[in-house]
């Protein structure tokens, strides 16, 4: 088994998809909340349960007076004006590879223990990868896919999180943390994003 929890052959397929098309570089991943604030690092297990947790019924959809909005596909890319339970980690990759650091996996361990936990282990979340402004648009896709899959995959392979309750998402540079400035580092990141509340 590999460093970063993936399976061996699972791994070469990833790295070298990422060679392939260029991909391999040094890359900070952050788990990200929907604000500006910078990334967390060592939340505990209870405190990323308290923001997983629904607040509410349902999704707050801003654009429509706040009426729940439910059958949008949590497969694919979330409409910008739902607003669901998020939280924010910092997950950091080793330099030119996308093997998870020391402590990266420690992040993870947090997020594993908080999404088997009773409260969370019976709901489903999108993990959505977002890159920052390097590269072109075909590449910063395929990178946000690689980022929220190799998180799944580390999350199944070394917890036992079940893998039907993890949707890997990619959403390249459209969301940014920073619009002002996508270069920022806070647009590198992927999101934990509790979609149970559209089912």
């Amino acid at each position: 088994m590999c460093p970063d929890g993936a399976q061996p052959h699972l791994h070469l397929t990833v790295e070298a998809s990422l060679k392939k098309i260029g991909l391999i570089a040094a890359f900070g991943v952050a788990l990200a909340i929907p604000t500006t604030a910078p990334a967390q690092q060592n939340l505990d297990s209870q405190s990323i349960i308290q923001q997983l947790l629904p607040q509410n019924t349902g999704p707050v959809v801003r654009s429509m007076n706040s009426i729940a909005k439910r059958g949008i596909n949590i497969q694919g890319q979330l409409p910008m004006e739902v607003d669901l339970p998020k939280i924010s980690m910092t997950i950091n990759f080793e330099l030119d590879s996308i093997k998870l650091t020391a402590d990266g996996m420690l992040a993870l361990r947090s997020l594993a223990k908080a999404l088997l936990d009773t409260r969370l282990s019976r709901m489903s979340f999108q993990v959505a990868g977002h890159t920052d402004g390097r590269g072109d648009l075909a590449y910063n896709q395929r990178l946000s896919e690689m980022r929220s899959q190799v998180v799944v995959d580390h999350l199944v392979n070394f917890y036992e999180v079940p893998r039907t309750m993890l949707v890997p998402t990619g959403y390249g540079t459209s969301r940014p943390m920073d619009p002002t400035n996508l270069m920022n580092p806070l647009n590198r990141r992927v999101e934990i994003i509790n979609v149970q509340p559209l089912s």
